[in-house]
């Protein structure tokens, strides 16, 4: 973490980050309460207008596991804009036990307690007859106060009901952004296990784990973006795991990150990406569980066997062997198509098996960012 003058050891100082005044013109100050905790507020001195209202929080943020998966729930599904201006902060879902997970990762990395949400419901209207019941149960999962609840709302378009826990603070909002966007600028990427927890928050929140057609075999896995921006920065992640998305789906109203292919799958496995949501990861395992056969997602396997030729030419069989396949589909496949395009050649004959070594072209393809050269050998016919 070098380069990072607001951390120490794997703590971030929250007063290192903060800047001297609000917009308004207002200065941000700060003082101790105890040896954990510190209150910021603003000199109502120093300017004109109205004075945001004090925050606790911890001043020495852990840099975690915790931390990166809590802020990947917060990203997904969590509270941000009020006004159209950061002034909140929350979640919201219909899972309670993600809701308990988001509140633990408040206590425990920022120093809120839950008891300072406030809590809105909303239920659908088969369930409006149990919405004291509702209101109980949720009360004693989450440990907050009935008082701290507002007027539950009926909504047609939920089928189950929706939680949404909330702290409106123009002081708190500015600090959680401020948190998020130095770690995703100076720590997030430098460690696989950091991305690999801000994945599963988001996928726990906005992922969504889907079956191939008429099938139980798993068929793709999206993560909801309806900015291209934001879909971007998942991408980022991903292929720091060694994740190859397909193209985003950009129809409108369902843009998403898009996955597909075994050997993603594999990777997602190994990351335990969906394993914060229950229903999502039990619905993962079975999918991943019902592949028969090794499969290659298009272009993947031309795109591997460029990455090994490059590191030496081998023969077909060689290929076969390493890849796990056999060599008629290596050939067929890989080898004539790649050489229909110049990506590769044939070279000299060894014991009467040729021999096949990567072209100009072909090293070319590998200087581009994985997901370009996957999307260009996809199209070769």
């Amino acid at each position: 973490m070098r380069g990072c003058q607001f951390i120490n050891e794997k703590y971030l100082d929250i007063t290192k980050i903060l800047p001297e005044r609000l917009t308004s013109g207002k200065k941000i100050l700060w003082k101790e309460i105890n040896e954990e905790k510190i209150e910021i507020f603003v000199d109502k001195n120093s300017a004109r207008g109205g004075n945001a209202k004090p925050i606790k929080i911890k001043k020495f943020i852990p840099i975690n596991t915790l931390l990166f998966e809590g802020l990947g729930l917060w990203f997904g599904d969590g509270l941000k804009l009020q006004g159209g201006v950061n002034r909140v902060f929350g979640f919201a879902n219909t899972s309670i036990e993600l809701m308990k997970y988001f509140l633990k990762f408040s206590e425990k990395c920022l120093g809120i307690k839950s008891n300072e949400f406030k809590v809105a419901l909303t239920v659908p209207p088969k369930l409006q007859d149990k919405i004291e019941e509702i209101e109980n149960y949720v009360s004693s999962e989450l440990k907050i106060p009935r008082e701290n609840f507002s007027k539950t709302r009926v909504l047609e378009r939920t089928n189950k009901p929706v939680v949404n826990v909330k702290i409106s603070s123009r002081l708190l909002g500015l600090v959680i952004n401020l948190l998020y966007e130095k770690l995703k600028k100076e720590v997030l990427f430098l460690s696989q296990e950091s991305c690999a927890a801000m994945l599963r928050g988001i996928i726990a929140s906005e992922g969504n784990v889907k079956f191939a057609y008429q099938s139980n075999r798993l068929g793709e896995i999206t993560m909801a973006g309806k900015e291209k921006v934001k879909r971007e920065f998942i991408r980022e992640l991903l292929i720091n795991l060694g994740i190859l998305p397909d193209r985003d789906k950009e129809i409108e109203g369902q843009e998403c990150v898009l996955i597909t292919g075994l050997s993603n799958f594999k990777l997602m496995a190994q990351w335990r990406l969906c394993e914060l949501q229950p229903e999502k990861n039990e619905r993962f395992e079975k999918g991943i569980k019902n592949f028969q056969k090794v499969e290659s997602r298009k272009g993947e396997l031309r795109l591997k066997i460029l990455q090994l030729l490059a590191k030496k030419e081998k023969t077909c069989y060689q290929l076969a062997d390493i890849l796990d396949r056999s060599p008629s589909t290596i050939l067929r496949c890989g080898l004539k198509i790649l050489a229909k395009q110049r990506y590769v050649e044939r070279g000299e004959l060894v014991k009467r098996i040729r021999i096949w070594k990567i072209t100009k072209n072909g090293l070319e393809i590998l200087q581009l960012p994985p997901t370009t050269a996957l999307e260009i050998l996809r199209k070769v016919p």
